[in-house]
């Protein structure tokens, strides 16, 4: 009789999209998820393992806390019984809110901490992080007093997230190595920081420049470590970069991504070159076929 197939934290991370300091925490402060072991204690996960992983994405995506769904795992209550919620969501965007407008670069520090290692990243994005951004530039567009303050407060917590998931990312197995090029002006926007962490918590190592406005400088970056490219932006490109695409994807050989609202913007220029190119959100880009098939093809 055949064995069952098992699985490293690493494996079971790239099949399901949930992170290994997830995986952990889930086990460790939850109680759900609890694979078997090695002897030299690592952990080991089977089909069953991933499948309950999936039905616990099914019960968050309702609104379910984690901290709830042990229970209902145990019950075998069918997730379709419970209705969806965006209650649970709607206080985390307002804890983190209050935060912002209160300058406590601590407590939203700590806010985004414990959120980001027990849930999902990818979930996050779509219900937490990228609403809230909305909220966000509603109130910065009334410039209250101080609200140059926020915006600074905000991007130095995501420099954090950034920094603390790049560390940890680095102790673990890597799947593929690439370059992610910032081309905004001004400030990275929030989908630039979601990006770089969901390429992080998937296991790529990222080299990430910011404030790029020279397309011709890249090609080092070709010449000494050959690393595929993401050019993001959520601003229409100057006509001078625009201009230096169709050569500089010719000297990056078709290993170039470009991602963010640019390419909507620029849709048909980028398609008249034949680059891969995905539009819209961070989250929405980051469940396309198209970013699919890019990473896929950039792994090891």
């Amino acid at each position: 009789m055949p064995s069952e197939q098992t699985y490293t934290i690493g494996d079971v991370s790239q099949q399901t999209g949930v992170a290994s300091v997830t995986l952990r925490a889930w086990e460790r402060r939850y109680g759900v998820i609890k694979p078997q072991r090695t002897p030299k204690g690592h952990r080991v996960y089977n089909q069953d393992n991933i499948e309950q992983i999936q039905h616990i994405l099914s019960w968050l995506n309702r609104g379910v806390a984690i901290s709830n769904v042990a229970a209902l795992l145990d019950s075998g209550k069918a997730f379709e019984a419970i209705a969806p919620t965006n209650e649970r969501w709607g206080k985390q965007q307002e804890s983190l809110l209050t935060a912002i407008i209160q300058l406590k670069q601590p407590r939203l520090d700590q806010h985004l901490d414990k959120l980001n290692k027990a849930t999902p990243f990818i979930t996050l994005c779509e219900y937490v992080y990228q609403p809230l951004q909305a909220l966000l530039i509603q109130r910065w567009q009334q410039q209250p007093l101080g609200y140059q303050l926020e915006q600074q407060l905000w991007q130095q917590s995501w420099q954090r997230q950034t920094l603390v998931m790049t560390l940890r990312a680095n102790k673990q197995k890597s799947h593929g190595n690439c370059c992610l090029i910032n081309l905004d002006d001004g400030r990275p926007s929030l989908d630039y920081w979601l990006l770089h962490a969901l390429l992080l918590q998937a296991g790529f190592r990222v080299n990430a420049f910011d404030a790029v406005n020279d397309l011709t400088g890249l090609t080092r970056l070709n010449n000494n470590t050959a690393l595929p490219l993401i050019l993001f932006a959520d601003q229409r490109l100057e006509s001078a970069i625009v201009n230096q695409l169709p050569k500089f994807n010719t000297t990056w050989q078709e290993s170039i991504l470009c991602v963010g609202r640019m390419s909507d913007i620029h849709h048909k220029k980028f398609s008249s070159l034949a680059l891969d190119s995905v539009g819209g959100s961070a989250s929405d880009g980051w469940r396309s076929f198209v970013m699919k098939a890019w990473l896929e093809k950039i792994k090891y």
